[in-house]
Order: structure tokens, then sequence, then C-alpha cells
């Protein structure tokens, strides 16, 4: 298994002697990490009901393997053999997370799109003797965390192999690719949570996925949660529009359950899809979640567009592009972790902060510090060509993922497209965008009923489930402005 590197080290378990006449002695319950002539040792404290832990001081990032032993009054009860330290991440959510190739591919024409993809579009699986991972199983019978079989079989977290990684999250061996070539000399665990076809309110405390897949975590220390979901959510109304507060509630309690108020929280807002009707509300409030007012803590949380990644497969709802998705998380969580305390410093697309009349019936949109540098319009790449591979960062230490990402995007001169603007009848019409330094200055569009916009009072842009563009917002990083609707100042 692997443990949290620069943090506690929790070991938690249950005593029980064949006699109850007979007394249990914390002081005689001990666990033990050693590795050579290094050894981290800690008594136990044991609860009423027979529950104890271990807390054993924080350790540095090892590809060496420690043993871990529990021993009562001197005798080892039980060992793990090969414990790792190094950076661990919760894979949660639904389908497009636990995407992986064993449960969505084999004899499955309907996932392989009836030919709009290949098995060999796929990408490979990763094979990195320094990633391991468990996954938990599709059952919510009790309140312990349930093994998949294929880690139920083995008694371990597996390695990453050709084999092993059939059974791994897509997104998340593309977001271990990076982060292991950032760090060689960091391994990287997987907790596999995700559960295709699952709402929202069932991962939020209260919910069964997480009364068996996460609060059985408690204590146990990660280096940060990625998170996709939201589909289902996508498929009526009341659950569209009560997902900013289920997913603010749903980040404030995992941080609760893993220790850390700040712990890095990155999800993917939804790509596109055609087949649910409020996927656009889904997304904005996916958008609105980061700044809601009821995130205890704004800093390390981070989302990922994805209406640019898909590779011309958005027909279907698991699409190609978890290498370029790995890659712009990756890229967020890299920058988190070397301490910045703002989001000016997280590679973002443009994110709307406010609209407002100016003169001459036009509007302005200005977006949120740091991410409207070098506003640009870009035509998608919505073919197989586009791609993301981890740099070498031997080269170019200063290299982020990003600059793995290749192809992603093409230059263009036509006009931004995709931006709308409404009156107070509600009716929506086409508007003409230029870039101005960090805003984009909308006006009416040639064939509207409109002379100006001084009666507007909404803008929109991208608002639909499958939005097609030829002509896209974004900013120097190269990623692309999220979509939005906000009133007009």
């Amino acid at each position: 298994m692997v443990f949290q590197r620069n943090q506690p080290l929790v070991v938690k378990g249950t005593v029980k002697f064949a006699h109850a006449s007979k007394q249990i002695d914390a002081s005689k319950l001990s666990a033990t990490l050693a590795q050579g002539k290094m050894t981290a040792s800690a008594t136990a404290k044991i609860a009423k009901n027979g529950s104890f832990t271990c807390t054993l001081n924080a350790q540095k990032a090892s590809l060496e393997s420690y043993s871990l032993q529990v021993k009562y009054d001197g005798k080892v009860v039980t060992e793990l053999a090969k414990v790792y330290v190094g950076d661990v991440f919760v894979a949660a959510g639904q389908s497009n997370m636990e995407l992986n190739y064993t449960q969505y591919y084999p004899e499955n024409s309907a996932n392989f799109g009836n030919g709009i993809i290949k098995e060999t579009d796929l990408p490979k699986p990763l094979v990195d003797k320094n990633v391991k991972f468990v996954i938990a199983d599709h059952d919510v019978k009790n309140t312990d965390f349930p093994l998949a079989n294929v880690n139920l079989n083995a008694g371990a977290w597996l390695n990453a192999d050709s084999m092993n990684s059939l059974h791994l999250s897509y997104l998340t061996q593309q977001f271990a690719l990076q982060l292991r070539a950032k760090h060689p000399n960091v391994p990287v665990g997987i907790i596999q949570t995700a559960w295709g076809g699952t709402p929202i309110r069932r991962h939020v405390r209260g919910g069964d996925i997480y009364a068996n897949h996460i609060a059985p975590l408690k204590d146990f220390h990660v280096a940060g949660v990625l998170w996709y979901q939201g589909c289902d959510d996508a498929m009526n109304f009341a659950t569209a529009t009560e997902y900013e507060s289920q997913m603010t509630a749903l980040i404030n309690q995992y941080r609760t359950v893993f220790g850390r108020k700040n712990l890095p929280f990155l999800y993917v807002q939804l790509a596109r899809w055609t087949n649910y009707q409020y996927t656009q509300n889904v997304r904005e409030a996916q958008r609105t979640t980061l700044d809601n007012a009821n995130l205890q803590d704004r800093s390390n949380v981070a989302m990922t567009v994805s209406l640019d990644t898909d590779k011309g497969t958005s027909a279907l709802i698991h699409p190609l592009g978890k290498d370029i998705l790995g890659a712009r998380m990756a890229a967020q969580y890299l920058a988190m972790e070397n301490g910045t305390k703002n989001a000016v410093s997280v590679p973002n697309g443009p994110l709307i902060e406010r609209a407002r009349h100016i003169v001459d019936g036009k509007i302005a949109l200005s977006f949120q510090i740091g991410t409207a540098s070098g506003l640009k319009a870009m035509q998608p790449n919505y073919t197989k060509s586009a791609s993301a591979s981890a740099p070498d960062y031997t080269k170019n230490s200063k290299a982020t993922p990003l600059d793995g990402i290749s192809n992603i995007v093409i230059p263009t001169t036509a006009a931004l497209q995709g931006f709308e603007v409404a009156n107070s009848s509600g009716q929506w019409v086409p508007a003409n965008a230029i870039i101005r330094g960090n805003q984009v200055v909308l006006s009416a569009a040639n064939g509207t009923p409109l002379d100006n916009l001084s009666g507007i009072t909404q803008v929109r842009y991208l608002f639909s489930g499958n939005p097609k563009c030829a002509s896209m917002l974004y900013n120097d990083f190269n990623l692309p402005a999220s979509p939005f609707i906000t009133i007009v100042e």
C-alpha cells in the first residue's frame, strides 16, 4: 500500500480477545514502520468499542519499501511487507472517472461508439511499478471500505502494469503518468472510488457511497481528490439546480474526512454531449462552485474545462481525451503543490467575472484575475491528432504538463463564436465578440433585430450540451474559457 508523504501515518483497526474476560492494555499495542535501520513507532489509543489508532511520524517519499508491523505484547499480530510513502489521490465520481478497459470496452460495441473510436485509439496501459492502486467495489452493504475483486484476490494494492492497469481509471493513469515524470522519486497511490451511473447525492454525507467509500478513510491522509461526475444530475432540472450546493458540500466534507481544510480538489467540467437536457446547467453549477460562499476554503480548488478535449467523439458519453484532461489536472495540482495560496498561479482557462454595459450600446466582459492573460481566438482540434504526453523535465525543469499537450488548438483568424445575449423577454440572439486587451467586448450582430445591446440583461457563452465552434476563447496557457451565463450590470 501507499501512505501519504509528509503527513502523519495513521494505522487503524480493531482488537478483540477470544476470551471476553481478558483486558486490552493499550500500552502493549503498537505499530512500527521500518526501512533498514530507520524505524518509526507509536503506541495505540484504544476506544471502548475496541477500535484503535496508532499515529506515526510523517515520512519523506521513498521508492524503497518499508515494512509495517502491528504488535501486541511484543508479538507480531499482522504485517504488511511492502509499504510505500508517496503521493496518494482519491479518484471519485462516476463513469468518466471510473472508465477503464476491463469494465467498459471488451465486446461492447456501444462503448466503442459503433466505429467512432477503435481500440487503438485508447491510451496504452500505464506500466510503472511505482504507481499502485486500490479499487472500491460497487457494494454499499456495510460501512467498511469494500475491495474490488482484483484487489481482494491480490490481498494488496496493485502495481500499474500491462494487465493490472486494464482495471484502473484511464484518467488517473494519465494523471499519475504526468506526476511520475515530474517527481520520479515519488511513488503515486490511487484510491479509486468512482462508480458509474451515480448521482452526486450518493457521494455526499448521507449518501451510501460516501458512507462506505469515503467515511472509512477518515484520518488517512492524501495529496488530493480527483473528481469527474455530473452526467446523472444533468438528466432533470431539479438535480441540475441543486448541483452547486451539493458540490460545495461534497468538497467541504471530503476535506473534513481527510483532515485538511485546503486539500487540493480538482474536478472536470462536463464534456460535450447531446443526450441530457440539462448538461449546460450542471456545467454552470460546476463553474459557480468555485466562488460559492459556503465553500469553507476556496484555495486549492480547480476546475478543468473539457469542451475541446474529446477529439471529435462528443457523440459518446465516454469520449476520448483523458490524456489531455490528465495533463491539465496535473498542471493544476503541481501549481498547488508549489504552495500557491490563491488561484492566480494555478492554470485555469478564462473564468467570467462580470458583464457590464459600456458606451455605444456594447457590453464588456471581464474575467477573473490570472485567467485572462493573452486572450486569443483559437480553433479546437476535434481530431484524434490532439494528444498529451509527459514533458522531459531533465531537459526543461520549468516545463509543466501543459507543455506536453500537442495539436489541441489551431490558430484562426475567424471571429469569436458562441456568445449570445438576451433581452428582458429572454429571447437569445448571437452577438459579435472581439478581444480588447484582457476583456471581450460584445456588440449587436448583423442580421439580428438589435441595433445595440443597451437593453440586454443576460449574456451566455457556449451554453448548450454539445456546442460546436470554429473559434473559441483561450488564454496564454492555451486553456479554453469556461461556458457561462450571467447577468449584465
